[in-house]
């Protein structure tokens, strides 16, 4: 419990000093032995929970930055769950709450016996759970009641170790139920057919022998599909050695909207971006050669839109030559949309982090020179006036201090589909709009945003309400302009000079600090949106937010 509360410490600690802390700063501020100082932090460095780099001489310590393991889990559509040693459950993914129709808050931290899936368990699974922390794997296959209905499934027990060293177990449910009623239902129908050929008599031997034959074919058949249908979640498909496909499976009319038989005898390059045609086919060739690999490209959709993939697969061979090849497409669109959203905002927060600490810093400089000035000075009014400028920059530093507790869950969540109309109603809630009327013109608009696109929404709105005059009505509306949608905001105040236009979106103006602005740009920045203000000085300020293609729906 000491060395966990030590360990504690100092990743806060390390947490408050973002640039890094030796060890000597660490032994220094927490007032701990430096041998004690450096084990802990090696012991963070082992378990995945810091980072560490030369600096000359001394060696610097940082919190490690990883994407949450339920942030990855989520894109699985499998069942997956997540014990420790002791089968407590330590992570679940959407699927299986799903699945199960369950909630989060029953599971995690509960042990498995105890839990609402322990009616799925018995002591036989159980033992085969623990057998995996000594390192054993296995697969097998199960039938479940759940809800009063059987699923089958095809159950992976994986041994897994935690960031800490811990042992623990890893189980993947993958529902086979379709496959096991198609193969029931393959074996009654042979089971019938070979029935009644043995009820005729010799007369039908023929065709007995013409039944064998069939009854091979669908063998053979079953064996070179096997693979595509244990995967049928994913799209299936298989071309000749000229590139022609030969088949696919209906999985791909979700992705991008051909059916099967559009595509069925085309060249499967005619519908590779062509700027991905290079590594689609390299990548092509390496699993044609053995190096069995997945390979990720874009896909032109129907309608002209792109979708990130990735395929995999191997050659089908025959005797005497390779006929072609077989693989597996999944759709990681959203993943690749994802991932570039999370850099994009990681960049941003480092900005703003930045920027933030810049100011206080400067803030708490001035003060210290102020207070030093104060020592020195002997007469009342003077005492007075300095403890005044001391007390502004003390509101400053508030400010800004604010301003990082605010918004510090920039770029954290997933980028949503808001709709429009919602999250700028939602938003005038949090405004002081008085006598001004609000108008929100923009039909059944959704677009891909931060989740706190609601506050860019309402600093248009107050930048109004402070710096518009006399307002007295503030409209927003949208407009599809070629390939993207145009978000206006605008107001009949007393609008934004030329020269200020680009410098209103800055942190800040004229030695004051304006967040707003720049805070809403950082923001729609994050999924690729722009804004800029395109008003009149003298007849109203006027902020046009451009969203991408792909960045909306519904317009």
């Amino acid at each position: 419990m000491v060395k966990d509360n030590e360990i504690l410490r100092i990743r806060d600690e390390l947490e408050r000093n973002p640039k890094g802390m030796t060890i000597e700063d660490v032994s220094q501020k927490l007032s701990m032995n430096r041998g004690t100082a450096a084990k802990y932090l090696n012991l963070l460095v082992v378990s995945g929970q810091a980072e560490m780099r030369t600096l000359g001489p001394a060696k610097l310590f940082s919190i490690s930055q990883r994407v949450p393991l339920s942030q990855m889990l989520s894109v699985w559509t499998d069942l997956i769950l997540i014990l420790d040693a002791d089968l407590f459950i330590q992570q679940v993914n959407d699927a299986l709450l799903s699945y199960f129709q369950l909630d989060r808050n029953q599971l995690m931290g509960v042990q498995l016996t105890h839990s609402p899936l322990s009616q799925y368990f018995t002591d036989e699974h159980l033992d085969t759970l623990k057998s995996a922390l000594d390192g054993e794997e296995k697969i097998f296959e199960e039938e479940i009641e759940i809800h009063g209905k059987i699923h089958s499934f095809r159950i992976k027990v994986l041994p897994l170790v935690f960031d800490q060293g811990g042992k623990g177990i890893g189980t993947i449910l993958i529902d086979i139920t379709g496959i096991k009623a198609y193969q029931n239902d393959l074996e009654s129908k042979v089971k019938e057919r070979t029935d009644l050929l043995n009820e005729t008599n010799v007369e039908l031997e023929r065709r007995i022998r013409e039944y064998k034959k069939i009854e091979k074919a669908l063998v053979e058949s079953e064996e070179k599909y096997r693979a595509l249908v244990d995967n049928i979640t994913e799209v299936i498909f298989t071309i000749n050695d000229h590139g022609v496909i030969t088949y696919i499976s209906p999985a791909i009319t979700p992705i991008c909207g051909f059916l099967p038989n559009e595509l069925l005898g085309r060249p499967i390059a005619d519908f590779v971006l062509s700027e991905d045609l290079v590594s689609f086919t390299k990548g092509l060739d390496k699993s044609q050669s053995g190096n069995i690999s997945p390979f990720e490209f874009r896909i032109v959709a129907k309608d002209g839109g792109l979708r990130w993939v990735h395929a995999s697969g191997k050659p089908v061979e025959h005797p005497g030559a390779p006929d072609g090849y077989q693989g597996m497409i999944t759709d990681i669109h959203e993943q690749k949309r994802a991932e570039d959203t999370l850099r994009r905002a990681n960049k941003q927060i480092v900005l703003l982090n930045s920027i933030t600490r810049h100011d206080i810093l400067n803030g708490i400089t001035k003060l210290l020179a102020y207070l030093d000035i104060t020592k020195r000075q002997t007469k009342d009014a003077k005492l007075l006036e300095l403890l005044d400028k001391e007390k502004e920059i003390t509101n400053t530093i508030q400010r800004q201090i604010t301003f990082t507790r605010d918004y510090q869950n920039i770029g954290i969540r997933p980028p949503q589909w808001k709709d429009l109309n919602t999250s700028i109603r939602d938003a005038a809630t949090e405004v002081n709009l008085g006598k001004i009327t609000l108008s929100v013109t923009v039909d059944k608009t959704k677009i891909f945003a931060d989740d706190l696109i609601e506050k860019v929404f309402c600093n248009l709105m107050e930048n109004s309400v402070q710096h518009g005059g006399k307002v007295t009505a503030i409209t927003f509306s949208s407009k599809k302009k070629g390939k993207v949608l145009v978000l206006t905001c605008e107001d009949n105040g007393i609008g934004i000079a030329k020269e200020e236009k680009e410098l209103i979106f800055e942190h800040s103006r004229g030695g004051r600090i304006n967040y707003g602005l720049f805070f809403a740009r950082e923001v729609l920045a994050i999924t690729g949106l722009t804004i800029k203000e395109t008003g009149t000085a003298g007849s109203g300020a006027r902020f046009e937010i451009t969203v991408p293609e792909e960045m909306f729906k519904g317009a």
